[in-house]
């Protein structure tokens, strides 16, 4: 697109891409214009809004409840692990993450007088504010499509029937109370004017796509990556009903999830007594209810889809924080203390899986364990400060312990790995210019494109998809590299020519997806290969 000049049709490696709408296409064509067409470039776009939505959730938290509360909600959302790695990726979540933020901000903002509460009773929503809900879901609509602006409606839909059902004013039994909370719910939210304004955001951009690529766009992301993806487990994502999100958000909500089990019990208490932070707590137990349960029932699970409900639960980690550290329940100090515990067995965890996994990937970067002496010492002093009373203290510890592990962990990690691990490494053996072959890829990540990209014939990179076409490629491209997920090089192996090998192996990062480099001696720079000496096919996981 960026070669082209094209900004309607979405492309990518010279290829139709109808996995995503456009927008974060835009993101990452501007991030070229600003910064070249390097790494920073895909990913300032990504970075830029992840900030924007740490600072939505403290805003949000501000309004629902206090100021301490926002500052705790906010540090939370900065600080957690899903936030430092996904926070600069060049994908759809990020800027999903922020327009949906975005849109409960406005509804928040729309709903409360500043510096006031809800009460039990409907939710009004004036046009301005139903009109900005629509644009922010509009924008979301073109960054991923319909759960743009189906899902952020159901939580604030949900919240509106709670709180309806919840007036005492509203007679009658309990099932006609249902059934009139929830029509006075749909009413309070205002959908109509909520949906018209969202497509007229969005509508130009799928209407001129559909025109221009005859029907083809729309077909492949509505019924394959919308439908298919929700009704069966596509390219091996799949995972418990019951299970995945819920171990996704707290590997996610890492190291605030240390607590996970008290900020819970906070929450459901929080709606059952307290009568200032109820209504609030509603609305982020709705958010997040419609955005997991939907995806939990879906076929195709990734970490990735649930990451707009991160602003909530800081918001309720935030409450929990500035509560105990104002008034602890009953109880809560002790239960703080197996917090502590927790924390410090996940740096024991780091400190002994990392090693090992780098031992596998990167040998010789094994120090990359150390990172888990950060928790040991916070997990500690957090401890000690509780022990003085000092509750500001012991949070303040464990603040600075998610921003140092976190922050090690996405920056000072992936470099020690680096020359192990990508698929940047993978084809650096390849020579940077001048390269006889073109480059062919089978069933590997995108990544493969873009780096590939930089020293492919014509600057593309020919995906495969069946061990067929990776023989007719071979016909007419003899010697031609090969870049294999590994869970397939054993089909392609079986129709490879005799003199192709395993030129290098690499671990993605932090998938840990494993991809191989087959091609002939000649594929490669021969200096560049000294540390990984070509394989035979009968062995290609061998390093």
């Amino acid at each position: 697109m960026w070669g082209s000049g094209d900004w309607i049709v979405p492309t990518f490696n010279g290829r139709l891409r109808v996995e995503k709408p456009v927008l974060v296409n835009w993101l990452h064509l501007a991030g070229f214009a600003a910064a070249g067409t390097n790494e920073t470039g895909a990913r300032i776009g990504s970075a830029i809004l992840t900030i924007l939505t740490c600072l939505l959730t403290w805003r949000i938290a501000a309004m629902l409840f206090r100021p301490d509360v926002a500052a705790w909600a906010g540090i939370a959302m900065a600080t957690c692990l899903w936030t430092g790695i996904t926070g600069r990726a060049a994908t759809p979540d990020a800027p999903l993450a922020f327009f949906t933020t975005l849109a409960l901000w406005a509804f928040v903002r729309g709903s409360i007088a500043a510096g006031d509460h809800w009460r039990d009773g409907p939710v009004r929503l004036s046009s301005w504010t139903a009109t900005t809900i629509g644009v922010a879901c509009g924008l979301a609509i073109l960054t991923k499509g319909p759960v743009g602006l189906v899902l952020p409606l159901a939580g604030m839909g949900l919240f509106a029937w709670w709180q309806a059902a919840a007036d005492p004013g509203r007679d009658g039994a309990w099932w006609r109370r249902l059934i009139t909370s929830a029509i006075a719910a749909w009413r309070s939210v205002r959908p109509g004017l909520v949906i018209a304004t969202a497509l007229a955001v969005a509508a130009p951009w799928y209407i001129a796509v559909s025109v221009r690529t005859g029907g083809d766009w729309p077909r492949g992301f509505l019924l394959i990556h919308n439908v298919g993806r929700f009704t069966s487990t596509m390219e091996g994502h799949s995972g418990s009903v019951f299970v995945y999100y819920p171990l996704v958000l707290l590997v996610g909500m890492f190291p605030w999830s240390m607590a996970s089990v008290l900020v819970g019990h906070h929450a459901f208490r929080t709606v059952a007594t307290d009568s200032n932070a109820r209504a609030g707590m509603r609305l982020l137990v709705a958010w997040i209810a419609a955005w997991v349960i939907p995806f939990s029932l879906a076929g195709t699970k990734l970490p990735g889809y649930v990451w707009p409900v991160y602003p909530a639960i800081a918001c309720c980690v935030g409450l929990f924080v500035a509560d105990w550290i104002r008034a602890p329940a009953r109880g809560t100090d002790v239960w703080m203390r197996w917090a502590w515990v927790f924390l410090a067995a996940s740096g024991v965890g780091l400190g002994v899986g990392l090693p090992l996994f780098v031992a596998r990937v990167a040998p010789g970067s094994e120090w990359v364990g150390l990172i888990g002496l950060v928790p040991l010492v916070g997990s500690g002093l957090a401890w000690i400060c509780q022990s003085l009373t000092s509750r500001r203290a012991a949070v303040a510890c464990w603040a600075a312990t998610a921003a140092a592990c976190v922050g090690l962990l996405v920056t000072i990690g992936p470099a020690a790995l680096a020359r192990g691990g990508g698929t940047r490494h993978l084809l650096a053996c390849l020579p940077a210019e001048g390269i006889r072959h073109p480059i062919a890829s089978y069933r590997a990540p995108p990544s493969t494109s873009f780096y590939g990209g930089l020293v492919a014939d014509r600057g593309r990179v020919t995906p495969l998809e069946e061990p067929a076409e990776v023989a007719a490629f071979l016909a007419e491209h003899p010697g031609a590299p090969i870049v294999v997920d590994a869970r397939f090089a054993a089909s392609v192996a079986a129709v490879l020519p005799s003199h192709y090998r395993v030129l290098r192996t690499t671990t993605t990062l932090p998938e840990s997806r494993e991809l191989i480099l087959f091609g002939t001696d000649t594929s490669a720079t021969t200096g560049r290969l000294a540390e990984a000496t070509p394989q035979p096919l009968s062995a290609p996981k061998q390093r």
